[in-house]
């Protein structure tokens, strides 16, 4: 019997705009491919990403090419040899990974060989604002442990210092979203470590990151945009000393899980992140949020209605996982 292979486009709308600094949005669409076999079905969710060169379109087309295969019975290691990484494969090899569960009678956590995901600790978001609006958004969150703050290169320094006001107990971390030239950045990074902030991520634009070669900075600083997969990991020695790791940059758990590894061997901090998603597209991002000592799934909190057997996030603590959204058998 063949498979029978399915997309669908949502969209969200989030409780407050989510401002970083190349866009800003009220909402978010999500495409979940879902995989049938007989009476067991799978299910995997992305975000398209226009930094990439992805839309909602050129996702859906790019799934189309492999439906064919996915019918017969491509597994996840065939999946990953015919189709590159990214928000496509991320859905479709995660979708395969749920399937696998059902078929298996095995949950994810025990076909990975990596923990269920219970109690983990994820920043949560301040969007770019006003320093006073970003103040009042601190104080807010103050008793979250950490918080991540977007940001662009206007008023650096203001709005961090009205952040750290805010939330003066809250560890802080600082994405500029490729926003920041390499002077801008020696220039805060000296005033940053007395607010209490912990890394610094993606500062320069990823084609232009060669001024960070051998830069002796006092915060680490981890790269985003310049790292999707174990590929990228070589072009990153003596610019970065940790990544963020995104299923919808690596294309799925797959190769996010291979990522974590040989980062981890060469010495790599690790962060994992996610895009605007719902529950679904964060489920599998928790099963190596274990092993990172940076963790940023907060995108549940940010919408304004979630998948049924959602994430909750309180005070910066996610719920375990519910194996009816994902990963369970």
């Amino acid at each position: 019997m063949k498979r029978k292979v399915s997309t669908l486009l949502e969209k969200w709308p989030l409780k407050k705009p989510f401002i970083i600094s190349r866009s800003a949005r009220s909402e978010t669409s999500t495409i979940t491919v879902s995989i049938q076999d007989g009476m067991h079905r799978g299910c995997g969710e992305c975000v398209p990403n226009s930094r990439y060169g992805e839309s909602i379109d050129s996702t859906i087309e790019q799934m189309k090419t492999v439906e064919q295969e996915l019918s017969d019975g491509l597994n996840r290691e065939e999946l990953n040899d015919i189709m590159p990484a990214g928000t496509a494969r991320n859905a479709i090899d995660c979708a395969l990974w749920d399937l696998d569960t059902k078929l298996s009678g095995k949950n994810v956590a025990t076909m990975s060989g990596l923990d269920w995901p219970v109690a983990i600790e994820t920043v949560q978001t301040i969007s770019i604002l006003s320093p006073q609006k970003m103040h009042e958004e601190a104080k807010t969150l103050s008793n979250f442990p950490i918080i991540k703050v977007k940001m662009n290169s206007e008023l650096v320094l203001e709005r961090v210092r009205a952040v750290h006001a805010g939330a003066p107990n809250s560890k802080l971390l600082i994405d500029a979203n490729e926003s920041w030239t390499i002077e801008l950045l020696k220039h805060v990074t000296p005033y940053l470590t007395d607010l209490n902030v912990q890394m610094i991520e993606q500062p320069l634009h990823a084609d232009d990151d060669l001024a960070l070669t051998d830069y002796q900075s006092q915060l680490p600083i981890f790269a985003d945009e310049s790292c999707h997969s174990t590929s990228d990991l070589p072009a990153l020695k003596h610019k970065y000393q940790g990544i963020n790791i995104k299923l919808d940059k690596t294309g799925g758990l797959t190769e996010a899980i291979a990522l974590e590894k040989a980062a981890h061997r060469q010495g790599y901090q690790i962060m994992v992140g996610c895009m605007l998603s719902t529950s679904l597209g964060i489920a599998p991002a928790m099963f190596i949020a274990g092993r990172a000592q940076f963790v940023d799934i907060d995108a549940p909190a940010l919408l304004k209605k979630d998948r049924k057997y959602g994430i909750q996030i309180n005070q910066g603590k996610a719920s375990a996982l519910n194996p009816l959204l994902w990963g369970g058998c």
